[in-house]
C-alpha cells in the first residue's frame, strides 16, 4: 500500500510540473485588479489572443510601413503556425480601448505609432486603416508609409 501510496504522489507531481511548463508560454496576466479576467493575453512567442473576438494578434515592424509593406509582412509571417493577413476596419475598431495607452490600444500591444493598415482596399491606388488615435478610419495612398504601423491577425489556431 505504501508503494502504491509513493507512486501516486510521483505521478501526481509530475502531472502538475508537466502543466506548469505548458501554462509558462503565457506571460502576461490571466486577471486584472479587480479579479475579472484578462481580455488580451500574450504568449512568450508575442502572439496576442484576444478573448473577447477570438482573435489573435502579432504586432509588426514598429516602424513606417507602405501598405504593400504591411501586406508582404503579414503574408510571410510565420510566427505561431502562420496563417496571418492584414486587419479589418471593424477588426482594428474591435481593439480600440480610449485611454487604455497613449495610443488607445490595450499596453500589450506595445507600438509606437497610432495608425494601423487594414486589408481592405478603398480602390486600386488606396487603402483603409485606423487612426488610433482618434478612432476615426480614413484610407491613404499605398504607396504612403509615414506613422503608419502594421498588426496581422488570425482566427485562433
Amino acid at each position: 500500500m505504501a508503494r502504491w501510496f509513493r507512486l501516486s504522489m510521483m505521478v501526481s507531481v509530475l502531472l502538475v510540473v508537466w502543466g506548469f511548463g505548458q501554462s509558462s508560454s503565457v506571460e502576461a496576466q490571466v486577471a486584472d485588479g479587480k479579479g475579472q479576467p484578462m481580455r488580451f493575453t500574450k504568449a512568450a512567442n508575442g502572439v496576442i489572443s484576444d478573448s473577447v473576438t477570438g482573435l489573435e494578434w502579432y504586432v509588426g515592424p514598429n516602424h513606417d510601413n507602405t501598405w504593400h509593406e504591411a501586406k508582404a509582412w503579414t503574408e510571410n509571417l510565420t510566427v505561431g503556425g502562420g496563417g496571418w493577413r492584414l486587419p479589418t476596419v471593424p477588426e482594428l475598431k474591435a481593439i480600440y480601448q480610449k485611454g487604455a495607452s497613449p495610443n488607445n490600444m490595450d499596453p500589450i500591444f506595445q507600438t509606437t505609432g497610432a495608425y494601423v493598415w487594414s486589408g481592405q482596399l478603398n480602390n486600386a491606388w488606396s487603402a483603409w486603416g485606423l487612426a488610433f488615435y482618434n478612432n476615426l478610419e480614413g484610407w491613404h495612398s499605398m504607396n504612403y508609409g509615414y506613422g503608419r504601423l502594421a498588426l496581422a491577425v488570425r482566427s485562433r489556431k
